[in-house]
Parts: C-alpha cells; sequence; structure tokens
C-alpha cells in the first residue's frame, strides 16, 4: 500500500460515508494513516482534514452521525421488509421459472450439473435448489433406479 510505504503525503476521499461502515472502522484507517504519517481530506465533507486538530474532531462527530444514519436506514428497511412479508407479499427476487424435464433428461444421460445448468440458462444453485424441492436431488439414473 502507498500509503504505508511512505509514498502519500493525503488520502482525498469523495465523501467520508464511502470510506467506512463503522466509526471504529474509520478511526482504526484514521490511526493507521496517521502512523504512517498520511492525512485524510474528504472533498464534499466540509472541513474534515486530518491534518488538523479541528479537522480530526470534525471527522469523528461526522463519522459518528454517519454510522446512526446508515442503523436508522437498515432499521427501517428491515420494519418495512417484515411488513410486507405479513402483508404476504414476496420480497427479493423472483422465483426463475423452470421446466425440469429437461434437465432431468439430460442428467439421467450424464451430463453434469453445470453442465445442464448451462445448457438450459440457469445457475447450478438455481437448478440444483429446484431439483431439491421436487425432491429429483440427487438424480436417479435408470440402471440404478431399477435395482
Amino acid at each position: 500500500m502507498d500509503a504505508r510505504e511512505g509514498r502519500l503525503d493525503v488520502v482525498a476521499i469523495w465523501k467520508l460515508d464511502r470510506l467506512a461502515r463503522s466509526v471504529r472502522n474509520l478511526l482504526e484507517l484514521v490511526d493507521s494513516l496517521n502512523a504512517w504519517g498520511v492525512g485524510l481530506v474528504s472533498l464534499r465533507d466540509a472541513h474534515i482534514d486530518t491534518t488538523t486538530p479541528s479537522g480530526r474532531f470534525t471527522l469523528q462527530i461526522l463519522a459518528a452521525v454517519a454510522e446512526l444514519e446508515r442503523e436508522l436506514v437498515r432499521e427501517r428497511v428491515i420494519a418495512g421488509v417484515r411488513r410486507a412479508q405479513a402483508a404476504g407479499k414476496h420480497c427479493g427476487r423472483p422465483k426463475v421459472a423452470l421446466d425440469l424435464r429437461p434437465a432431468l433428461a439430460l442428467l439421467r444421460e450424464g451430463q453434469s450439473l453445470k453442465e445442464t445448468a448451462r445448457i438450459l440458462g440457469v445457475s447450478r444453485n438455481t437448478l440444483r435448489r429446484r431439483l431439491r424441492e421436487a425432491g429429483e436431488w440427487p438424480v436417479r439414473h435408470p440402471e440404478t433406479a431399477a435395482a
């Protein structure tokens, strides 16, 4: 890393909340930069310049506010998803529609799960999941099913 090797004087960032997800992580990073003799300046957050005492103070205050804001947004999103699920709404990606007959035929012919998924244009995990849901995984081959 260039900062650790003394090739930088200052790291300029666009916005503080893009640098770290928690105050702890941010302060650890700033401490490391300081130990290496490197300052931190934010281009969008006014007065954040760790090369000055007031800049370090502003950094800590804004980092704490940014972490609080992230946690509040997270709580609201979780509450909204739970409300939607309680109302019977599906949350997440739509289920991939998949006719298992061609997949089973290919697998019983000896094709691998990976190759079968590629031929059908789905992911290997989706194919395996749908086969399990249908009670068809692991696939029973005709010669072993009769025994």
